[in-house]
């Protein structure tokens, strides 16, 4: 569990990453994770499963 006030788990973070998320307000839309009556305090948590899921090379390049 990540976003403990929104329920949001971190494979529903990747996947909104697999989706086309590329920024937290993407991710809070896809998710609602990141902005819940805590004031956010999961925040460094997405950024950091943001950078690391845009730094991991795609399925598609890894087949060439």
């Amino acid at each position: 569990m990540i976003c403990c006030c929104n329920n949001v788990r971190k494979s529903e973070i990747v996947a909104a990453i697999a989706g086309g998320a590329r920024s937290m307000a993407t991710i809070f839309d896809a998710t609602f994770a990141g902005c819940g009556p805590c004031g956010g305090t999961c925040q460094p948590e997405i950024a950091a499963i943001l950078k690391q899921q845009l730094a991991a090379p795609s399925a598609a390049s890894r087949g060439k």
